[in-house]
C-alpha cells in the first residue's frame, strides 16, 4: 500500500498541465515500488527492501523491508542515513527480464541478440547509452523508468538511477518525442539535479526547448516555461548553450522572446571574468529591437493603436545604438559586422520614413548611409557568420532604392555564390530575375 505522501506526490505530478499537448500521465499510470536492497555500513548483510516514495519537502524515504519471510513498513530520514547505519540502496531491477521488445533484425544482430533471448533492463538501457535509439526500446523500459524518477531526490551517493534516467531523457529527444520529454523535465528539480552533478538534465532541457521551437515556433511559450527552472551558471558553455537557444528565438522572428532571454543571459555573461559573448550580448537586443519596430509599424499601417508599440521599440533601437557608439566593437572583430548591421538597419528606416513622406532626396541620403554602414560592416566579415547575408540582402536593397541596378545585381549574385540552398539564395535569385 502506497503511503499518503506517495499519493500527494503522484496527485502533484499528475495535476501540473502539460502545456505541450495532450501527453499520458505516465507517473500515475506506471506508479508502484521499486525492488532492492539496503546495504549498512556496519557490515551487515544486505536486506531485501521494496522503495515506495520520497517525500523530499520532509526528507522521509518511505519504504518495506523483509525481516523473518515478511515486508515491514519502514520510514528514514534521508538526510541522515549515516546515522541510521545506512551506507545506501541498490536496485535491483537491472537485472530483471523484459519482455522482448520488437527489435528488427539488424538491431538484434548489433546487440548480439536472437528473438527468443531474454533482455533485461540494462541491456536495454545499455543500447540506448550506445545511441542505438529505438521507440520498441522506449516502450519496453518506460514502466520501470518512471518509477526510478519518483526517487531522483535521492543522491547518487545513495542509489545509482540518475544516469539511466538520464539517457531516458536524452533519447525521447533524439527520437524526438518532445512532447514526452517536456513532461518529465518540467517535473524534474533541474537545481538539485545540477547539484548532484547531473547538470546534463539541464543541459537537456535547453536542448529540448531549442528543438521544440524550431520544429513549431508556437511552442515557444511552452519551452521558455521551461528554461525559467534551468540555473545559469557562470560558465562558458552554459553560457553558449542558452545564447544558441536565444538565438533560434530570434532565427524564428520571435524578437520579444529572444530580447527576454538575452536580457536574462546578458548580466550574467557580464560578471563573467573572460566571456567571448558579452559584446554580442548587448548588440542582438538592439537588432531585435529594430525588427520588432518593423513588425508593430506594419501594424500600424493598418490599425493606429500599433503606433505606441511601434515607437517604443523604435526609440529603445536608438537608445541601444547610442549606447553601442559610446564603446563599439573593434574592426578586427566578428561583432563589428553585427554593429554596423545594426546601424545599417536604423538608417533603412528612416528612409522609409520619408520615402512614405515622397521626399526622395532625403529618402536617397538614408539608403545610401545605409549602403556605407553595412558595406564597412562586409568588408570585416567572414562568410560563416550567420548575418552576413542579411546585411548583403539589405545592400542589394538599397541599391536598388538608389537605382544602381549592376551593384544590386551583384551583391545579390555573391549571396547566391556564398550561401546555396539557403533563403537568402531564394530571394537574391527573385530579385535578380524582377531587375
Amino acid at each position: 500500500m502506497s503511503t499518503p505522501m506517495f499519493r500527494i506526490l503522484l496527485f502533484w505530478l499528475s495535476s501540473i498541465c502539460v502545456l505541450s499537448g495532450q501527453q499520458e500521465d505516465y507517473f500515475r499510470k506506471y506508479a508502484g515500488p521499486i525492488p532492492g536492497k539496503v546495504h549498512y555500513l556496519s557490515g551487515i548483510n544486505p536486506k531485501e527492501i521494496s522503495l515506495k516514495g520520497v517525500d523530499a519537502s520532509k526528507g522521509i524515504i518511505y519504504g518495506a523491508i523483509k525481516m523473518d519471510g515478511k515486508f515491514l513498513g519502514m520510514e528514514l530520514e534521508l538526510r541522515g542515513l549515516s546515522k541510521q547505519n545506512i551506507k545506501g540502496f541498490e536496485f535491483t531491477g537491472f537485472q530483471q527480464n523484459i519482455t522482448n521488445p520488437l527489435l528488427s533484425k539488424a538491431q538484434l544482430a548489433s546487440a548480439k541478440l536472437q528473438k527468443r533471448d531474454k533482455i533485461t533492463l540494462a541491456r536495454l538501457i545499455q543500447y540506448l547509452e550506445n545511441e542505438q535509439y529505438s521507440m520498441p526500446i522506449i516502450e519496453a523500459v518506460r514502466p520501470t523508468i518512471y518509477k526510478l524518477m519518483l526517487f531522483l531526490p535521492m543522491s547518487p551517493d545513495t542509489i545509482l538511477i540518475h544516469g539511466p534516467c538520464l539517457t531516458y531523457v536524452k533519447s525521447l529527444i533524439e527520437l524526438q518525442q518532445y512532447s514526452e520529454a517536456f513532461y518529465i523535465l518540467s517535473r524534474l528539480n533541474l537545481s538539485q539535479l545540477d547539484e548532484f552533478g547531473y547538470r546534463e538534465f539541464s543541459d537537456s532541457a535547453l536542448d529540448l526547448a531549442g528543438k521544440m521551437i524550431q520544429a513549431n515556433p508556437k511552442s515557444a511559450k511552452v519551452s521558455l516555461a521551461l528554461l525559467k527552472r534551468v540555473n545559469i551558471r557562470d560558465d562558458s558553455g552554459d553560457h553558449e548553450a542558452y545564447l544558441r537557444l536565444a538565438n533560434s528565438l530570434r532565427l524564428q522572428g520571435l524578437y520579444k522572446e529572444a530580447i527576454d532571454e538575452y536580457a536574462r543571459l546578458g548580466p550574467v555573461v557580464q560578471k563573467s571574468a573572460k566571456s567571448p559573448f558579452k559584446t554580442i550580448l548587448k548588440i542582438w537586443p538592439v537588432y531585435c529591437y529594430v525588427k520588432n519596430y518593423e513588425l508593430y509599424s506594419a501594424y500600424a499601417a493598418r490599425d493606429k493603436r500599433y503606433a505606441q508599440y511601434a515607437s517604443q521599440y523604435f526609440n529603445a533601437a536608438l537608445q541601444g545604438v547610442k549606447t553601442l557608439d559610446e564603446n563599439p566593437p573593434a574592426r578586427q572583430t566578428n561583432e563589428y559586422s553585427l554593429y554596423k548591421l545594426v546601424r545599417a538597419l536604423v538608417r533603412v528606416q528612416y528612409a522609409r520614413r520619408w520615402e512614405a513622406g515622397g521626399d526622395k532626396v532625403k529618402s536617397d541620403e538614408y539608403y545610401r548611409q545605409s549602403v556605407v554602414e553595412v558595406t564597412e560592416g562586409i568588408v570585416s566579415a567572414r562568410v560563416g557568420l550567420d548575418w552576413l547575408p542579411e546585411s548583403l540582402l539589405m545592400a542589394g536593397d538599397a541599391y536598388e532604392k538608389l537605382e544602381q541596378v549592376k551593384a544590386a545585381k551583384n551583391v545579390y549574385e555573391q549571396i547566391t555564390r556564398f550561401f546555396p540552398g539557403s533563403k537568402w539564395e531564394t530571394v537574391s535569385r527573385k530579385r535578380m530575375e524582377a531587375l
